[in-house]
């Protein structure tokens, strides 16, 4: 965990070369799915505060791992939003919320950690199982995304970078997934309670906060195109122990993966 937190990723542009855009611009619907993981890796410190008021904050190296996670996540969409900036490209504003839908959206965000405190501290240890769980479907999902984007526009300065940026992830990957695993292991009580709390969720972590209009097209152009990708994911998921069958990705694509805007 130490050499981990050591050799933390932090910017990445002094090692992008960004200049091939330049004379090769990535397409419109490229930068949108850019954008919108840039929004979502961004949003890592809202999950990590509703994170760390649960007891996963007990588990000093749990918590380590995900403040270097957290400054990596911050850099990585520091990286994507570099690269929009490369291009002057006009791209969909996303759909504002009512203002009421906003005001009650801002009701949400100030009450959550508190409820969510307490129902998740009433799991105890169970809900660091659930972390690293969502942390571990997250980033296949992400990584997935990333491959995606870079399969549909195989520019050779994006896959470079995109390169970088999944590097980086892997090595996040690997800590989330071995927790994963092991926790899922050790109860089935565990591994009921994760079942029911991923089931629950929302992908990408960090989505509610994004507009409709955006998770939308996030789907529908990634996802609903291939849908072997969401497959593979949901196999994957079903490869830890405990959460055979839960069709969590593809659920999500069907849900969104047709109302692209």
């Amino acid at each position: 965990m130490r050499d981990y937190a050591r050799t933390a990723s932090g910017s990445h542009r002094g090692e992008m070369d960004l200049a091939p855009f330049a004379a090769s611009p990535l397409r419109p619907d490229t930068l949108r799915a850019l954008r919108y993981v840039a929004a979502v890796e961004s949003g890592t410190m809202g999950h990590l505060r509703n994170v760390l008021v649960t007891a996963t904050h007990k588990d000093a190296r749990v918590t380590a791992f995900l403040g270097t996670w957290a400054f990596e996540k911050f850099w990585i969409a520091d990286a994507l939003q570099h690269v929009l900036d490369a291009h002057d490209t006009t791209l969909p504003t996303p759909k504002q919320r009512s203002r009421v839908a906003a005001f009650f959206g801002e009701i949400r965000e100030r009450v959550r950690p508190i409820t969510g405190s307490i129902r998740a501290n009433k799991l105890g240890e169970d809900m660091i199982a659930v972390h690293m769980t969502l942390g571990t479907i997250d980033e296949w999902m992400t990584q997935a995304a990333l491959a995606r984007i870079v399969a549909l526009d195989p520019n050779p300065a994006l896959v470079a970078i995109v390169d970088r940026l999944v590097a980086v992830q892997q090595r996040q990957l690997e800590f989330f997934e071995a927790q994963a695993r092991d926790r899922l292991a050790f109860a089935e009580h565990t591994r009921v309670t994760v079942a029911r709390q991923i089931a629950g969720a929302q992908w990408p972590i960090g989505a509610e906060a994004e507009a409709k209009s955006e998770t939308d097209f996030f789907y529908s152009y990634l996802f609903a195109s291939a849908p072997g990708i969401a497959a593979a994911i949901d196999a994957k998921i079903s490869s830890l122990p405990g959460q055979e069958g839960l069709p969590l990705i593809s659920r999500a694509v069907a849900a969104h993966g047709g109302r692209a805007a």
